[in-house]
């Protein structure tokens, strides 16, 4: 994959023009809520993906990359914002630049565009899953089985699984129809057959005795037993052969109709009332109905509740659990909705297999009016077939089916108006004819027979041949699930072992005998934790909000883990450890530099402390950090560094806003002084709170700085170093002298210089004090590496006064007596 080398972001999101060097290292990037660090994660993530997950995720519903995706100021000029990454390939070997406008996400200018780092790229942008917020952490861990299921799958880019179950179990719901369409076929024909040949029962014996009793009469061999190429009317010679036309078989075929007709008030009834009971229902309950349609949003939205505001609609709620207790209603009646379209669908099939038994009988006897000539009574036939079959294809859908409520009221079958006479009109037409003679009458029979049997045998193929492609429809569902469980077993089995060694890790001393268990099934995967060896529960259930962060963060690395491997080698965590307390921060350094040391990961916190625990840990340095002091419209983020913070104090001043420049410096020492005071073991009077303001800390500050150089001029003094006690003493004489320092030591005297009424001052009054006091920071920092000065080891004793270079390095152990 990549490591990130340098990244220039104009005119993104909050951020107007920043450059930022990541060296390829881990990289922290702190400062306040609103200070534009998650500018910097939606801007990689947009240089390398094209997409802005913040802008796709909860209440976002009609925002565009297009639209909000450029500065607010620059929201009518999108082709001003953009971003410029220099990536490097460990893979390759090479670097590449990657140029992508707001203006044209989908069309990067790729330096050098060769055709193994365009390709490197392309593998890049379908990973978004590099990107990691606080708001996605809980998604894996409090998420429905299903909708976790789903998560991890895309991650692991396993969608296909699902999709390629989802498309077996369709296949093989459709087979199934086809078969019982067959099946219906099948019956339709067999009875018209044994309607034909008179018989009792559908068996071969009768079969035979009434063909037997017409061949006799024709003088024909009897046939001794029915094969599958049996011809009920062989040795009758084509040259023979009469017209079908049976006198009796078309009266019984009308008969046959015109009792179907009888039974119409009461065929399908049972279907047809269940089916308008359902949609009654859902009309008298629109929100039943309106949670059938939005079953999956609702699911989605319930999966990204992360507080009391609503993932779907951005409402607030009075706290989060309500928030839940609705969605989780709405889903509730949602799953009530499904079981009832689920029945009406299954009434809808029934009562489509009754009206294809009404068809054949109108196919039977449009025949016959044809035959006759008969053209008003086979076109309303024809008609009523027509619409039938209409009927049938609604009925195969919930869409279809809502729109039937009036038809299945009123008599789902529709008879024509006029059609019984027109019937009875034919049925007496035919009755009228002369009876054949006894020759005639058994040709046209077995000539009949043969073509019903023909008929039946080809249903009998069709159904066999349906019920052989549903039969292997469903063994290959079967099968596809047993093996996707199994394989998915053993994937989550390996994620399993991660995800626990990893929690164990960030939980040192705490959870020390922690397993978890993921067990997949169809289409879910359900998730249970051991919470403190009192049993295997959800997540959620009762672990605490900070261990759920955990436990989100652990099994997004196991993931990564199991999907790139050594090729994990890029990841930005946007504010992800928020809710984990500060003991276990320390740990999750750990996991990081020891799990994951070939992984350059991009972290944002607004949180000061763990900013500093970062360094201390080892995984980020002074020169892989950033520190966001504030924000403006205007300016975007204001980082904090000695150089770039007076030039835009200076810049604020020269138009007149000394309420802006006021801010800025008060906001830079806010920043530098604690600093500064955790570096020198400066004393300060203890907060519980730890709340700690500027006029607390930089007095203490500034005296323990004096007592350390008058320290280091006595020590160098013992030893007899004149040179080192006079860089001390030069240094202790240069920050007595600060016009700074003495602001600092008035603040008790006098209320009107103190910094609170900074805001209050003129321009010309306000210049004096930015100059004091960028004079007084300096006494802090090396001229040569630019670094705060520190004090080792750190403690109640510390031996030396130094910079990061040993420009400065004072010593502070005086020479024994």
């Amino acid at each position: 994959m990549i490591r990130l080398e340098q990244a220039h972001i104009e005119e993104v999101r909050g951020i107007r023009n920043l450059d930022i060097d990541f060296r390829k290292k881990t990289f922290a990037v702190s400062g306040p809520n609103g200070s534009g660090k998650s500018g910097v994660i939606d801007a990689i993530e947009f240089a390398l993906t094209g997409e802005i997950g913040r802008l796709a995720g909860r209440g976002t519903k009609g925002l565009t990359i297009a639209e909000h995706g450029p500065h607010v100021d620059k929201k009518d000029f999108p082709d001003a914002a953009f971003v410029q990454l220099s990536v490097f390939f460990p893979d390759l070997n090479k670097s590449a630049k990657i140029t992508r406008k707001v203006s044209a996400p989908r069309k990067p200018k790729i330096e050098p565009a060769d055709a193994d780092i365009v390709a490197a790229f392309k593998e890049v942008e379908e990973h978004p899953e590099i990107t990691l917020s606080r708001r996605e952490v809980l998604r894996f861990i409090l998420a429905e089985p299903s909708k976790r299921s789903e998560e991890i799958q895309i991650i692991l880019k396993l969608e296909s699984i699902g999709q390629t179950r989802a498309a077996l179990n369709t296949a093989q719901n459709k087979l199934n129809t086809a078969l019982r369409a067959a099946e219906g076929s099948v019956q339709n024909r067999r009875d018209a057959l044994q309607r034909h040949l008179q018989i009792k029962a559908f068996e071969a014996k009768e079969l035979l005795d009434a063909v037997n009793q017409r061949r006799v009469a024709l003088d024909l061999p009897p046939i001794d037993k029915l094969a599958a190429d049996t011809k009920l009317d062989a040795g009758i010679s084509d040259g023979d052969k009469l017209p079908q036309f049976n006198k009796q078989a078309a009266l019984r075929d009308l008969k046959a109709l015109d009792d179907a007709i009888g039974t119409l008030p009461t065929i399908g009834k049972k279907q047809a009332d269940e089916i308008l009971a359902g949609l009654t229902r859902l009309e008298n309950e629109p929100a039943l109905l309106s949670a059938l349609q939005r079953h999956t949003l609702i699911e989605k939205g319930l999966s990204l509740v992360d507080g009391p505001d609503c993932p779907l609609c951005d409402h607030s709620w009075e706290d989060e659990g309500r928030l839940r207790a609705h969605l989780k209603t709405k889903l509730a009646q949602s799953q009530e909705a499904g079981k009832l379209r689920d029945a009406m669908t299954r009434a809808g099939a029934d009562l489509a297999r009754e009206a294809a038994t009404i068809c054949a009988a109108l196919s039977a006897a449009n025949k016959i009016a044809t035959a006759e000539g008969e053209g008003a009574t086979a076109g309303a036939l024809a008609a009523w077939t027509k619409d039938l079959e209409g009927l049938r294809t609604a009925l195969g859908t919930m869409d279809g089916i809502s729109g039937l409520k009036d038809r299945l009221s009123t008599g789902w079958p529709a008879l024509p108006a006029g059609l019984p006479d027109l019937l009875k009109t034919l049925t007496a037409k035919v009755d009228a004819k002369p009876d054949q003679s006894a020759r005639i009458d058994a040709q046209t029979f077995l000539t009949e027979a043969q073509v019903r049997l023909s008929d039946y045998r080809d249903a009998m193929r069709t159904a066999v041949t349906s019920r052989s492609a549903s039969d292997a429809a469903k063994a290959a569902y079967e099968a596809y699930c047993r093996a996707m469980e199994d394989e998915l077993n053993t994937l989550y089995a390996d994620v399993q072992k991660d995800f626990c060694d990893f929690y164990k890790k960030l939980n040192d001393g705490d959870e020390d005998s922690f397993t978890a268990s993921f067990k997949p099934s169809e289409s879910r995967l359900d998730l249970l934790v051991n919470f403190y060896e009192r049993g295997m529960y959800p997540p959620g259930a009762f672990h605490s909000e900070g261990h759920q962060d955990g436990m989100g963060v652990c099994l997004y690395l196991a993931l990564m883990k199991r999907l790139l491997g050594a090729r994990f080698t890029f990841a930005l965590l946007d504010d992800v450890v928020m809710s984990v307390d500060i003991g276990h921060r320390r740990q999750f350094c750990k996991l990081l530099k020891e799990e994951f040391p070939g992984t350059q990961f991009v972290i944002t916190t607004h949180d000061r402390l763990w900013a500093k625990q970062m360094q201390s840990a080892g995984l980020v340095d002074g020169k892989s950090s950033l520190v966001f002091q504030n924000w403006t419209v205007e300016t975007g983020p204001i980082v904090e560094s000695d150089e770039g913070i007076w030039g835009d104090i200076d810049a604020a001043l020269a138009k007149g806003k000394v309420l802006e420049a006021s801010a800025m410096l008060r906001h830079h020492l806010e920043y530098a002084v604690p600093q500064l005071a955790d570096n020198l073991g400066a004393r300060a009077l203890f907060r519980a709170d730890g709340s700690y303001e500027l006029g607390d800390l930089l007095p203490s500050v500034l005296g323990q700085m004096k007592d350390l150089l008058g320290k280091a001029a006595n020590a160098a003094n013992s030893w007899g170093n004149a040179a080192a006690r006079d860089e001390a003493s030069k240094r202790k004489d240069s920050l007595a002298a600060s016009n700074g320092a003495r602001n600092v030591e008035q603040w008790a005297v006098n209320k009107a210089l103190h910094y609170n009424e900074w805001a209050n001052f003129g321009k010309k009054d306000f210049q004096p004090v930015v100059v004091a006091f960028k004079e007084l920071v300096s006494q802090f920092r090396c001229d040569s590496c630019q670094s705060w000065l520190y004090v080792m080891p750190r403690g109640s004793t510390p031996e030396v006064l130094r910079c990061s270079c040993t420009a400065v390095n004072l010593n502070l152990k005086a020479k024994g007596k």
